[in-house]
């Protein structure tokens, strides 16, 4: 059978005092805090979305062309760690990636502008909400918002909340969660955008997680055999055909043709020899005259 993911649960956030980091990063403020790129930690955990290095690669090419924008700082908050108030990003993980590649790649960043939430605010909930609400220009797949569902009711929050702060409905959430509890090859090829997310909540619902493996899969080994890259609902309802190939065609007709001209053709079955002339009827230009006795 197969395995579904487990859910692993964060360590809780124990919040530092803002000024004491920032004091103790060497940072500065004006409208905006301003601290030294080395200075900012990072955890993957406390990003709703994985990091994607050919993103990053992107962004710090346009940063060494053009210099880091400023206008948009970094959203962080300040973790207790071993004692010391540390500056963690959680709002901007790949600009934070771009700039540290940019550095290394000759671009001269300073300090770069961040904004560090209230410590009051700070809990595993609200980043994650802040994680799918706060960036417009990435939207989370169903299969990353499933995750993240799973993971806020698991820390006790109700469908309802859910829906409001994230300003999706109840059908959402029904189908997210039979993505997130489809086994775990399942996730690969939608992970591996073989398989789009809408087609597997579809293929789930109707069919049930285990017989909507079996066909995505199939299907998914059908078109990589065809040269395509993606299974699409048509090619998935398409039913497996078995044409004859020019080849095998060739064959058969020579096939028969011999039995044709075979000496002993005349002492077949009647409905055999019917069957004969009926198939090569059609083709009867293409047959070889027959062969001398």
């Amino acid at each position: 059978m197969p395995k579904t993911s487990p859910l692993v649960l964060d360590a809780m956030i124990v919040t530092g005092n803002t000024k004491a980091a920032v004091k103790a990063a060497g940072g500065g403020s004006s409208d905006l805090w301003t601290v030294p790129p080395g200075e900012i930690h990072y955890d993957p955990r406390d990003n709703v979305r994985p990091l994607d290095m050919e993103r990053v690669r992107h962004l710090a090419s346009l940063i060494v062309a053009n210099g880091y924008d400023r206008k948009k700082p970094l959203g962080c908050f300040v973790r207790k760690v071993g004692g010391q108030d540390r500056i963690f990003v959680y709002e901007g993980q790949h600009r934070f990636h771009a700039a540290l590649m940019a550095i290394q790649e000759g671009a001269e960043i300073d300090r770069l502008p961040i904004v560090i939430d209230e410590a009051k605010s700070v809990n595993r909930v609200n980043l994650i909400y802040s994680g799918i609400t706060n960036n417009d220009g990435e939207k989370l797949t169903p299969l990353q918002l499933a995750e993240k569902v799973v993971e806020l009711q698991q820390l006790g929050e109700p469908n309802s909340t859910i829906c409001k702060r994230l300003n999706i409905t109840d059908q959402t959430i029904r189908d997210v969660l039979l993505l997130a509890q489809a086994p775990v090859a399942l996730h690969k090829l939608v992970r591996d955008k073989v398989v789009a997310s809408t087609l597997a909540i579809e293929e789930i619902r109707t069919h049930g997680g285990e017989k909507a493996l079996e066909r995505l899969s199939n299907a998914a080994a059908q078109v990589k055999a065809s040269g395509k890259a993606k299974v699409t609902k048509k090619a998935l309802d398409k039913p497996a055909t078995h044409k004859i190939t020019d080849l095998q065609a060739k064959q058969l007709l020579q096939a028969l043709q011999a039995v044709l001209h075979d000496r002993a053709f005349g002492q077949l079955e009647k409905q055999t020899i019917a069957g004969v002339h009926t198939a090569l009827l059609p083709v009867k230009d293409l047959l070889d005259t027959k062969r001398g006795g």
